[in-house]
């Protein structure tokens, strides 16, 4: 890493910075002597070029941090992001590109990995303290500052091996954040823990992004990200989507897991024999097919966000009916059990001695207000409107979204006009 050549201001430079791995742990470690062997023949290899089972978990990703900055990193599993970090922080040399840092690095990134099981909590803040680069005497000077933070006075002398999980990432956070680094990398680590620490945590990020020169900070909580970072960088398969304003980001980020979960429940339905499940079924009502159209009358798995619905159901009456009525409800796919829509065909028009015979129904909403998410249908059911029989329930395994088109962070279920107010009384 070089520290030479940066602007006044810049605190972390990343040029065109790539680095590969390869899925086999046997043909690693074969890469790893052909490269070590060739290193010592003063041999090089073009580390461009992906060999046989490599692929690129980072390729070209540049960005710069000003200092003052935190910068947020977002992704969804996989992207890239722990990765960019270790790379960052000198765990794993890149096989691409250029770093140029400015400052002491610190590194939360697994919390109490480096613990010894067998030693008390007091043994391994002397440890781990000089793993992250401490003296003796600033670990003395800062100990019991460590423990109050940690909350572990009672257990101090007693072997890591017999501390809860929340007990280690307490102790953890506490040694590395008693470093006090000029530039401190941050991965999921406030996602742990109980709420009074991670509140406790924050504070202490929040004071720390003050006097710190950057940091980078990832996290699945995009509420922290919002509230801490000033911008923020979105990584897709180890390449950069998106580099700027921290809710830009955010919304892209979330624009990106929406999209890639409709792809995986659309996968789910293609996997089943049938596209929808019979939950009860009658002899005077058959269900066809359900589906959501634009305009145009074609059918869609898109919405615009504070858009018009159009959800067109296809059945086929066995035999007349005195009356009919449709109930369809529509939930979000992260939580089937709470309505955002529930319609009931009776509200608007009454179908009355149908005949035999096959039939599409339309629901038609010129605004649905839905706010952004990938939504489904709950169970439509089919009822004798004179009667109040149930004629049939099924489950349409049918998905749709709809997309953000704002700069806007959309909460809840429902678009909704909000006014607040507020009164010293």
């Amino acid at each position: 890493m070089n520290i030479k050549d940066l602007e006044k201001d810049t605190v972390i430079k990343v040029e065109d910075l790539s680095k590969k791995f390869t899925k086999s742990l046997k043909r690693s470690m074969y890469y790893g002597s052909i490269d070590m062997a060739r290193s010592m023949l003063g041999m090089q290899y073009d580390s461009e070029i992906l060999r046989k089972g490599e692929f690129w978990a980072l390729k070209d990703i540049s960005f710069e941090v000003k200092k003052g900055e935190t910068l947020g990193i977002l992704g969804l599993n996989g992207s890239g992001k722990s990765t960019l970090l270790r790379v960052l922080s000198g765990i794993f040399p890149p096989d691409k590109g250029k770093i140029t840092i400015n400052g002491k690095v610190g590194s939360l990134i697994a919390v109490g990995a480096g613990f010894h099981p067998h030693m008390s909590g007091r043994e391994n803040i002397y440890l781990n303290g000089v793993i992250l680069g401490m003296t003796k005497n600033e670990i003395k000077n800062k100990f019991e500052s460590i423990v109050q933070f940690a909350e572990i006075d009672e257990f101090l002398d007693a072997p890591v091996s017999t501390y809860s999980s929340g007990m280690r990432v307490r102790l953890g956070f506490a040694i590395a954040i008693h470093c006090e680094p000029d530039i401190l990398l941050v991965d999921e680590i406030l996602s742990v823990g109980d709420i009074s620490f991670r509140n406790k945590s924050l504070r202490y990020m929040a004071e720390y992004r003050n006097k710190a020169q950057a940091i980078l900070f990832v996290s699945h909580d995009i509420e922290q990200v919002r509230s801490l970072c000033q911008k923020a960088i979105l990584i897709d398969r180890g390449q950069v989507l998106h580099y700027g304003d921290t809710v830009e980001t955010i919304v892209k980020f979330e624009e990106l897991a929406r999209e890639e979960r409709l792809k995986q429940l659309k996968r789910e339905n293609e996997s089943h024999s049938r596209d929808f499940k019979i939950h009860f079924d009658s002899d005077y009502v058959r269900f066809l097919k359900i589906g959501v159209e634009d305009k145009n009358g074609d059918e869609t798995e898109v919405l615009d966000l504070k858009g018009s619905l159009k959800v067109v159901i296809d059945f086929e009456v066995k035999e007349k009916l005195e009356g009919l009525s449709i109930n369809l409800p529509i939930v979000r796919d992260d939580n089937l059990d709470v309505y955002c829509i529930n319609a009931f065909s009776d509200l608007n028009i009454k179908l009355e001695n149908i005949v035999a015979g096959k039939y599409r129904a339309s629901l038609y909403m010129e605004k649905h207000n839905l706010n952004p998410g990938v939504y489904t249908f709950g169970t439509l059911t089919f009822r004798n409107s004179k009667t109040f029989e149930t004629l049939a329930k099924i489950k349409a395994n049918y998905v749709f979204k709809v997309k953000s088109n704002s700069k806007v962070m959309e909460k809840g279920f429902i678009d909704v006009d909000q006014k607040w107010d507020f009164i010293k009384q």
